[in-house]
């Protein structure tokens, strides 16, 4: 695919996500991209994987694209892997693996990735019930030096829904 029809695709997949239509058709196309040496090919694959999850699209698909991406060199991916997480796990997607990325993903050095981490474990506790170390993970985070992962923390152990 050349650089045009690329970016031609995810103008319209990302449209089309919007809009919450059904795009799960897309989800083979965006694992093999998933991979690309492109940052920002994967920037836009972690953006469209994440908004299916918060589209509510229950394939476990999803959730294995992201777990393959949550090591990625950028931190917008990383992000975005957290994000998804979070948003597969409001879903009733997640397991022991969920659990284990995001308590990588809350060790991060950068801290928007740290507080979108900490939000995806209060959704796996608060959606799943899930814990697996997740809360003593995010008491660790209470005293982090940035007023976000605070505050992503303080949801993450409330009783919210």
């Amino acid at each position: 695919m050349t650089d045009n029809k690329i970016k031609i695709y995810f103008d319209i997949l990302e449209a089309n996500l919007r809009k919450n239509m059904d795009c799960s058709e897309d989800i083979r196309k965006l694992s093999q991209m998933s991979v690309c040496d492109d940052a920002n090919v994967r920037q836009r694959v972690s953006w469209c994987i994440a908004k299916m999850g918060q589209n509510k699209v229950s394939d476990v698909r999803i959730v294995n694209i992201l777990f393959l991406m949550r090591n990625d060199s950028d931190s917008q991916i990383r992000e975005n892997v957290a994000w998804g997480i979070g948003e597969v796990a409001g879903a009733g997607i997640g397991n022991n693996d969920s659990v284990s990325a995001v308590l990588h993903l809350m060790s991060d050095h950068d801290s928007s990735v740290r507080a979108m981490a900490a939000w995806a474990a209060g959704r796996l506790r608060h959606k799943l019930r899930i814990d697996g170390g997740i809360t003593k993970k995010l008491r660790d985070l209470e005293n982090d030096s940035s007023s976000y992962v605070r505050k992503c923390v303080e949801f993450a152990l409330s009783d919210e829904i």
